[in-house]
């Protein structure tokens, strides 16, 4: 079986964000040099890919599916399909307020995000990237920063400093981030006066 481990619900194969056919592998090879095969995830309901020189390779698999971040694929919290991979969109409660965007299979939580965006000034600002520890390291925090790009796109993105942990510095080293650091975040005027920097803190 492949995809989510629907016993335990964890991400029992890393994902990525994307569409089409890659052309890498997540372990960086080329795949038109080292092969690949292309199949479909049955638990996560997305394309699976095959990394021939990887699999190749003692210890290693090579699997790896492309979860497609795109806004039209995102669903409200009812429409949670028990047996597939889904973004879940729990939206603010006032207009320019804090969203979630949240990686879910059935009621399984691996992760979310969660942001806020004014359409009047196109700003948006990344509040808060959480993955549980259990299912780090496997691509939902990756897929989960391109679901709240689609949502922001040609927004001017700002976010709260990155927390000076390793584990986050680590992830926003490989990533990069989404806009250019500061010292403190940069809202709009409606995101202030929604509050949306003091419930960053």
């Amino acid at each position: 079986m492949t995809g989510a481990n629907r016993g335990w619900r964890t991400l029992e194969i890393p994902i990525r964000p994307g569409t089409g056919n890659p052309t890498h592998c997540p372990w960086g090879h080329e795949l038109a040099v080292g092969g690949v095969r292309q199949s479909w995830s049955q638990d996560y309901r997305a394309p699976e890919w095959l990394c021939e020189a990887c699999y190749a390779l003692p210890g290693r698999t090579g699997v790896w599916a492309v979860i497609d971040p795109a806004v039209e694929n995102q669903v409200p919290p009812n429409n949670v399909d028990e047996y597939a991979l889904r973004l879940v969109v729990v939206p603010p409660t006032t207009p320019v307020g804090i969203g979630t965007v949240r990686l879910c299979l059935g009621r399984a939580v691996f992760g979310e995000i969660r942001m806020s965006l004014c359409a009047t000034d196109r700003r948006a600002v990344l509040v808060h990237l959480h993955i549980d520890e259990e299912h780090r390291r496997r691509g939902a925090g990756r897929v989960l920063v391109a679901a709240a790009e689609a949502r922001g796109r040609d927004f001017d993105w700002t976010m709260v400093p990155i927390a000076r942990d390793p584990v986050s510095i680590a992830f926003w080293a490989r990533l990069g981030t989404i806009c250019s650091l500061s010292a403190s975040p940069r809202p709009c005027s409606h995101q202030i006066a929604a509050g949306v920097i003091p419930a960053c803190d």
